[in-house]
């Protein structure tokens, strides 16, 4: 029998190709969670102008709120947060799944480019803001949806620590 893990964390940032969360960490590492919340509204607001409204790129921004959100104890918007990137995570997994599944004679098939790890990297992504959003109810000790939203992050990257 393995044993799984139990340990208490806070929900995790994601850092962005282009420099998004990097700020925000820092910000959170002294407590400047004013500030914080701050940048992680402005690297929003960057991320749609540079890419619009439904990209999955999206997803760091909207996540990385959502953290700021979490831990300054506004869980509505969290949620809201949370929600918005893990439905620009199924998304981006589904069409990634779908386009992955196309024959090798396909043109949309990318032999000896790691065909197939742009799909794992996704589904990491999407794994740790659900993951996110459960501790966020767990936060709120609503652990009923905390388990669901915890079991289904672990369905994607089963090596995401366990939480009670």
């Amino acid at each position: 029998m393995v044993r799984s893990e139990v340990v208490s964390v806070s929900p995790q940032l994601i850092f962005g190709a282009n420099g998004e969360g990097k700020k925000v960490h820092e910000l959170l590492q002294v407590g400047q969670l004013a500030d914080a919340q701050k940048t992680a509204e402005n690297d929003l607001h960057v991320s749609i102008a540079r890419s619009g409204f439904s990209s999955f790129g999206l997803l760091v921004p909207y996540n990385n709120l959502g953290v700021v959100y979490a831990l300054e104890g506004k869980s509505a918007e969290a949620h809201k947060m949370f929600s918005r990137a893990i439905g620009l995570g199924k998304a981006a997994l589904s069409q990634a799944q779908m386009t992955a599944g196309y024959s090798a004679g396909s043109t949309y098939t990318q032999a000896g480019t790691g065909a197939g790890k742009g799909v794992e990297n996704q589904k990491k992504l999407l794994a740790l803001c659900l993951y996110n959003n459960s501790i966020a109810y767990r936060m709120e000790r609503d652990l009923a949806k905390a388990e669901r939203f915890q079991a289904e992050a672990r369905k994607l990257d089963p090596n995401l620590p366990e939480l009670k």
